[in-house]
């Protein structure tokens, strides 16, 4: 792996880590250390997961919330039993309002044996531990690219819409998410490169907004949809 690329890896690590510094156990952060550096696209999923996550700690209490396995999170689609998820109160802690999780299954109640792994869903308040469409609020992914010039090649637009459409999101009661920054209220598709803007309509008219130059390095995000 060239140097950049380690200091790239390493300026994300550093980023989650800050994001991360909500979560006073620690948890939400340690695990990513021990993420092989060839893995840049997980890490900049994380990456995107956190930075989400803490846009939402302005206008929530968030708390990390152990499976099976602890304090650990799938690194590809997996059962959501076993994994750690984040749970969202209301300020005061009161009142469970939605959960988070990152790569977990999910199913199409007409296919429920067809299941898709978000990189990120928005899961209704008390969701069980076999989340379908019926749970989700909104779903996002992220794509890492090795030269921050690139696009998305439209087959990962389409596809996303698709599963975005599968999942029926977003749901009226998507409302409960009070982001700070309104460019996360949709069905995110975020890359640290450039999205296409020539499909802004396509992103409209189904509920998909591409997210880009959305990265640790300071540059303005580009909201597409």
């Amino acid at each position: 792996m060239s140097k950049a690329a380690i200091n790239y890896i390493n300026s994300l690590r550093t980023s989650i880590k800050a994001l991360s510094k909500w979560e006073t156990t620690g948890e939400a952060f340690g695990f990513i250390e021990s993420v092989d550096d060839d893995r840049k696209d997980y890490i900049y999923e994380f990456f995107c997961a956190m930075k989400v996550i803490e846009d939402l700690t302005t206008n929530h209490k968030i708390v990390l919330h152990p499976g099976r396995n602890g304090y650990r999170f799938p690194q590809k689609p997996q059962p959501k039993i076993n994994w750690a998820r984040f749970i969202g109160f209301d300020l005061a802690g009161a009142k469970e309002e939605f959960q988070v999780c990152l790569g977990i299954e999910l199913h199409p109640t007409d296919a429920p044996d067809t299941p898709f792994g978000a990189d990120i869903s928005f899961q209704k308040a008390g969701t069980g531990e076999q989340p379908f469409d019926k749970d989700i609020l909104l779903i996002m992914d992220a794509k890492y690219k090795s030269d921050i010039e690139d696009k998305f090649d439209v087959s990962i637009l389409r596809e996303f819409a698709q599963c975005v459409r599968d999942m029926q999101a977003p749901k009226p009661e998507t409302d409960v998410l009070k982001f700070g920054s309104p460019a996360f209220k949709g069905n995110c598709l975020f890359t640290n490169g450039e999205p296409i803007e020539v499909h802004e309509l396509y992103c409209r008219n189904r509920n998909v907004r591409q997210i880009g130059q959305f990265d640790c390095d300071g540059r303005t995000m580009v909201v597409v949809g």
